[in-house]
């Protein structure tokens, strides 16, 4: 499934509807803009994973940390403010500078300009990074639970089992009130320690659910 399947299912099959409300084109425009911006900008951040290992893996420690399809499904955190500043602090990351970046993406999608572009830029980053989270969610949580608990003893299983525990009950309390949602803004410049994995996914496994194909 490409990542415009993805977002096309998304919020109800609005989630084109709702990115061109707020960058102020009508559904099909967006959609035609982020159908092209979303796709090279995957592309070109599956290119610094690949020449940057480091980065590699403070994306995958970003996928890690609990992703599902909650985010897409939920429209302030993909077309909201924070939306908007995460995915430029994307387009700033891969491109160099916002100008570039726009640059970039105006040739891409030549018939969206000005501030449109620059919105559907920004959230076409950001639901490039949900989307992988979304596509990854089962495969990467099961890889990290599995490091988590190997290697280290009784008392990293114990660790693993409590923080499992407290945090499924975080979720449950926090279920009725507006959700926390990660900032994907920065899934590159939080310095984290190195996570244990019992496999180092490739990066054709990570991204193949988003650029077009089926993970096999």
């Amino acid at each position: 499934m490409a990542i415009v399947d993805i977002l096309a299912a998304a919020q109800g099959g609005r989630f084109f509807a709702n990115a061109g409300k707020v960058a102020g084109v009508g559904e099909a425009a967006a959609k035609a803009a982020i159908a092209e911006m979303a796709p090279a900008i995957a592309a070109k951040l599956k290119d610094k994973a690949a020449s940057d290992p480091e980065a590699f893996d403070q994306l995958l420690d970003l996928l890690e940390e609990g992703g599902d399809s909650t985010d897409l499904d939920d429209v302030d955190a993909m077309t909201g403010a924070e939306a908007l500043s995460d995915g430029g602090a994307i387009l700033d990351d891969l491109y160099g500078s916002r100008s570039a970046a726009v640059a970039v993406l105006a040739k891409i999608a030549p018939d969206v300009t000005g501030k449109s572009l620059e919105s559907l830029g920004a959230m076409s980053a950001t639901s490039v990074l949900a989307s992988l989270a979304a596509a990854n969610a089962s495969t990467l949580a099961s890889d990290t639970s599995q490091a988590d608990s190997g290697g280290g003893g009784l008392l990293s299983v114990i660790i693993a089992a409590l923080m499992k525990g407290l945090m499924q009950g975080a979720r449950r309390q926090l279920a009725p009130k507006r959700r926390r949602r990660r900032r994907y803004g920065y899934y590159y410049s939080q310095k984290r320690p190195k996570r244990r994995r019992t496999r180092r996914p490739g990066l054709d496994d990570v991204f193949r659910d988003i650029l077009g194909g089926s993970r096999r």
